[in-house]
């Protein structure tokens, strides 16, 4: 993010931060294990800070740019539940946006958004099917290893599911028809899901998303996620996966993404 540019910020947006993960298997989420991370409290999922500033692009630009936009978005500092959190967003150009969220005085997380995004790729080939969850390799360079193909994640998207996920992200159920039309973090809430149901994670951190939109998913229709493992490095003594993901309804593109995540962050690996 280092080109997004957060002056001249002209809207600005306050809510109260809602850790929705509290009982997930992800347990960075939980206090009691944050803190021995030196966090003073579980994360706010980073797709959740993410929906915060993927308000200001649907306020401003509606279902134009939910079916064709782009946004990008980094997660520097965390949110922690009960968090005041200030969402600023400002134009930068003709078609442009960027945005920032603010907690305790510091920047949490920054974004940029683009009324138009990228077309839709190619579809990724050489599906390969989930592994049952009591049979996952453990999050390793081996088990994710660069150039794999990871198991396909299909789900129903529902009207009752939006409406849940637009209350718990603090958003307006009136920008997506009520909940009829899924919202850009719900999809990429599915990016973290196929990658934990693929391989067994321990305190795990999502750092990065980009994401390009190409089509609106409806009430009832299905979803599949495909993904492939693009990069695993070692950054600082972090081991840091990068997955490109597709997002598909039958032959349809409903988004794309690059993810980043620290899946072995270097606490854990100078304890082992």
């Amino acid at each position: 993010m280092g080109g997004t540019r957060l002056t001249h910020m002209t809207n600005t947006r306050t809510l109260i931060a809602f850790n929705t993960a509290t009982a997930s298997e992800n347990k960075i989420h939980d206090d009691a294990v944050a803190s021995r991370f030196g966090f003073t409290g579980g994360l706010v999922p980073g797709v959740d800070v993410f929906a915060y500033l993927a308000h200001a692009p649907m306020a401003a630009w509606g279902k134009d740019w939910l079916g064709c936009g782009h946004m990008r978005a980094r997660f520097n500092r965390p949110v922690y539940d009960g968090d005041q959190a200030m969402v600023e967003s400002g134009v930068d150009g003709a078609d442009g946006m960027v945005m920032r969220v603010s907690a305790r005085g510091e920047t949490c997380a920054t974004g940029s958004a683009q009324r138009t995004g990228a077309p839709a790729p190619t579809q990724l080939q050489g599906l390969a099917e989930m592994p049952a969850l009591e049979t996952r390799p453990k999050a390793s360079m081996e088990s994710l290893k660069v150039g794999a193909t990871l198991g396909t994640l299909r789900e129903l998207y529902s009207r009752e599911a939006g409406l849940e996920h637009i209350a718990a992200v603090r958003d307006d159920a009136k920008l997506y028809d009520d909940g009829r039309i899924a919202n850009a973090a719900w999809l990429l809430r599915r990016a973290n899901y196929v990658l934990a149901d693929n391989v067994k994670l321990g305190p795990w951190i999502h750092v990065e998303s980009a994401i390009d939109m190409h089509s609106l998913l409806m009430d009832g229709e299905e979803l599949e996620v495909r993904a492939l493992v693009a990069d695993n490095a070692d950054s600082k003594g972090h081991l840091i996966v990068t997955l490109d993901v597709q997002m598909l309804s039958g032959v349809r593109h409903v988004m794309s993404c690059r993810h980043w995540a620290i899946y072995e962050p270097r606490q854990v690996r100078e304890r082992a």
